[in-house]
């Protein structure tokens, strides 16, 4: 072996410097939180929606990592910034850009999905196409109004304001085939349909909302016009919560506008 051969083998790598070790060190800490946060995040809205755990205990274990998860994207986003800057620090950069991906990601998720539309909803979860009669439940056990923490007066002023537009609507067809096109739609959109309906002149089901299959009951009443038409009235309420983040109002909105067209 010659003399210059055996100073290269004999010379150490240089060690990494300690910004380089702290920007992995980051990196590696950023990571193995956001996979933990969207761990326990999807996991409990997965259990919730089998009914493995209740709805809302599911519900708050994803919305309890919004704010870890920020605080992850924001250690993700430092370790990166020091992974460019220093020498050497480059080489495990990845896991601080996967880090940054998966917690900006479920912050991105919580906020465009509950957040934003709970701003802009109500804090309401009965809504009804008439607030002065009101469709009521025989089938399915309802209670005649569900205001949540508020009296009736505040949950009326509430769903006025923001829903003033949902309305009954007229249909020219008979009740019983209003009521035959209003199954068909509850089937196509995989709502359970009441076994009993005790009442010939409205249609009871329960609906579902969002990954959590959030459970909303549906009536729909028909009452006959003299012109030989048919009223439409419709009601929708969560079984849980306060905040329905719109669900209800749209449900109905939909619905309606399907079943004239129908």
């Amino acid at each position: 072996m010659n003399e210059t051969t055996a100073y290269e083998t004999d010379t150490p790598t240089s060690a990494p410097s300690t910004g380089a070790k702290i920007a992995r060190g980051l990196g590696a800490f950023a990571l193995g939180g956001a996979l933990l946060a969207v761990l326990i995040a999807l996991g409990g809205l997965t259990l919730a929606r089998y009914d493995l755990i209740d709805k809302l205990s599911g519900f708050r274990a994803f919305m309890m990592m919004m704010w870890p998860a920020g605080v992850i994207a924001i250690v993700a986003l430092l370790a990166m910034i020091i992974g460019f800057v220093v020498k050497g620090g480059g080489g495990k950069r990845w896991k601080a850009g996967l880090a940054l991906v998966l917690s900006a990601g479920l912050v991105l998720v919580m906020y465009t999905q509950v957040v934003m539309p709970a701003g802009k909803a109500p804090p309401i979860h009965d809504v009804s196409t008439d607030l002065n009669n009101m469709p009521q439940f025989v089938a399915l056990d309802v209670a005649p109004v569900s205001t949540g923490p508020f009296s009736q007066e505040e949950w009326r002023a509430f769903h006025t304001e923001a829903y003033s537009n949902i309305e009954p609507i007229l249909i020219d067809r008979s009740p019983s085939e209003v009521l035959a096109a209003a199954r068909v739609l509850m089937e196509q959109r995989g709502w359970t349909v009441a076994e009993t309906q005790p009442v010939e002149e409205q249609l009871e089901a329960t609906a579902y909302a969002g990954y959590l299959r959030f459970r909303d009951d549906v009536v729909v009443r028909v009452t006959p016009v003299m012109d030989g038409s048919t009223r439409v009235d419709m009601r929708s309420v969560s079984r849980v919560g306060v905040s329905d983040l719109g669900f209800n109002a749209r449900r109905v909105r939909d619905f309606l506008k399907d079943l004239s067209a129908a």
